[in-house]
């Protein structure tokens, strides 16, 4: 080994003991709850969830600042299937924007077509409001088979490609930006 190259990998052995331990994030999506109930119709279904956002301080300085978050659930259901995979019966996805209405001084909840909003005067209740899923409603007519049995699955992430544009470079390199929950499953039976 050349003189260089022990210099250079002693330095980065170093470097590499002498960090300090990296500490866990205080911020990241988790979901706590998830199921899947039957309308009062009997044949479409709708979800109810509990999801616990915790935003990192980029990311809630952003939207402070007048940029708009858009967040995706992503709902799968899945027939299980013996000798082969599983068919996938349901792979449903729905964005929504939060953003900070500086005027009002309002944080606000838009679903994905833009046209149902909610209002909240605190960052806190925003979160929480968002973190309470119920009657979401799922595609009507879903194909399941009586007796058989479903696997469930729901994640809800940040929609990076959704901010502007200066923005994205910033948010692919740094480890805050990336918020998505892992992927929570549960058994479903018809």
């Amino acid at each position: 080994m050349t003189a260089c190259l022990r210099f250079c990998l002693g330095a980065w052995l170093a470097l590499l003991v002498s960090a300090p331990p990296a500490e866990a994030a205080d911020y990241g999506f988790r979901i706590l709850r998830a199921e899947l109930k039957p309308d009062a119709s009997g044949k479409a279904f709708r979800l109810d969830a509990d999801i616990d956002y915790r935003f990192s301080e980029p990311a809630l300085d952003a939207l402070r600042n007048g940029v708009s978050l858009t967040l995706v659930l992503r709902l799968t259901l899945k027939r299980e299937r013996p000798w082969w995979w599983d068919a996938t019966v349901l792979d449903e996805t729905r964005p929504f924007r939060i953003r900070y209405h500086a005027l009002s001084k309002l944080y606000q909840i838009l679903d994905g077509d833009g046209e149902t909003l909610r209002n909240f005067v605190s960052v806190n209740a925003l979160l929480e409001a968002m973190g309470m899923v119920r009657g979401l409603p799922v595609a009507q007519a879903l194909p399941l088979r009586a007796g058989e049995r479903y696997r469930a699955s729901l994640a809800v992430g940040l929609d990076i490609e959704s901010l502007p544009l200066p923005l994205r470079p910033v948010a692919y390199v740094t480890p805050a930006w990336y918020l998505d929950s892992p992927v929570y499953r549960w058994p479903f039976a018809n």
